[in-house]
Order: C-alpha cells, then sequence, then structure tokens
C-alpha cells in the first residue's frame, strides 16, 4: 500500500486516549511541580479494563487526573488505576457490572463525587479505598449491587451513604461517623 502526501490519514476513536495535558503539582506543596499529568478518554467499544491497566508508576510517572469510561465498559480490573492522582469525579457507566479489587486504591485519589452505575453488582476488596479523600461526602450505591468486598469504601470523608435493604457494609470500610441509610428494594 502506497500513501501519497495529499491523501488524508483517517483515525479510529481506538487511535486515540490522551486527551489533554496539563502540570502535575504536588498535593501536599502547590509549588513543587511533579510532572506532566494527563485526562484520558476510554473510546466505546472498550469493554473491559485490564488489571493494572493504568496503574501509577515512579518511573514513567503516567499521572492520570481525569478519566471518562465508554457506555460498553463491563469490567474493570483488579490494579487497574491503582495509586493514580484522580480528582474531580468517577462515573462508572450502567453497563459495567463488575468492579474488581483495588482498582481505584489510591491515597491520591481526591473526587468529589463518585457515581456508580445502575446495573453495577460486584464491587471488590479496597475498590475504592482512598485513604487521602477529603472532598467526597456522600455515596449512593445502586439496588444492583450484589456485593461489596471489604474495605471497598474505605473513603474517611464519607458523611452519608444511601445503600438497597439488605446489602452487607459491615467490613466495607465506611467511616463509623457516616450515616447509612438503606433504602427499601422496588418490588
Amino acid at each position: 500500500m502506497n500513501w501519497h502526501k495529499e491523501e488524508k490519514i483517517s483515525l479510529k476513536s481506538t487511535d486515540l486516549l490522551a486527551t489533554e495535558q496539563h502540570l502535575m503539582y504536588s498535593l501536599t506543596d502547590s509549588t513543587e511541580l511533579l510532572g506532566v499529568a494527563k485526562a484520558i478518554v476510554i473510546p466505546e467499544g472498550v469493554k473491559v479494563i485490564g488489571a493494572s491497566s493504568f496503574s501509577f508508576s515512579g518511573i514513567t510517572k503516567n499521572y492520570i487526573t481525569k478519566i471518562t469510561f465508554p457506555d460498553t465498559l463491563e469490567k474493570i480490573k483488579n490494579t487497574a488505576f491503582l495509586s493514580q492522582y484522580i480528582t474531580g469525579s468517577i462515573n462508572i457507566p450502567n453497563n459495567c457490572k463488575v468492579i474488581e479489587i483495588n482498582a481505584f486504591n489510591s491515597y491520591n485519589i481526591n473526587i468529589s463525587e463518585l457515581i456508580l452505575g445502575e446495573n453495577l453488582e460486584y464491587i471488590g476488596a479496597s475498590a475504592f479505598y482512598l485513604s487521602g479523600s477529603t472532598k467526597l461526602f456522600n455515596l449512593y450505591i445502586p439496588d444492583s449491587v450484589q456485593s461489596v468486598g471489604q474495605n471497598a469504601f474505605y473513603i474517611p470523608s464519607l458523611k452519608t451513604v444511601s445503600a438497597p435493604a439488605g446489602l452487607d457494609l459491615s467490613t466495607a470500610g465506611i467511616p463509623a461517623t457516616a450515616v447509612i441509610t438503606y433504602r427499601d428494594l422496588p418490588e
């Protein structure tokens, strides 16, 4: 196949991942520059985010501060975003049924909103172990959730949690000071 400089090269949505780059500063010292961070968009058609796909590495300094998932996403495997620096919000799409262990486990993630899709069924141990969280106060767990692993919601800043009746949250890591309201399931 020959290419001529006058021909346009078409790009598929799967060819583009990073949509924006910006400077990354220390969480504890706003005058300390750490490197370049990315806001990424996972393209439509992707059904599974593989294990450790976007885990932070101090060697490569692959900071991710924003992530947008496709509606086609069905599963996020273990440690997919381990030790990342996500801010703002995490919005899990409605087609996602499984979030495995340690998927978003990170002291550095400090989000103000966590939206769990309406068809989510399983949340693994330490999936949202956000020990450095200071901005996430409210959590709504959808009626579809059947299982929540140990410390799945270890989020010290939580104040209120709304969950379906019958869901065992006793080991979910929710702070003792948070108010948990159990909702009746629709008939």
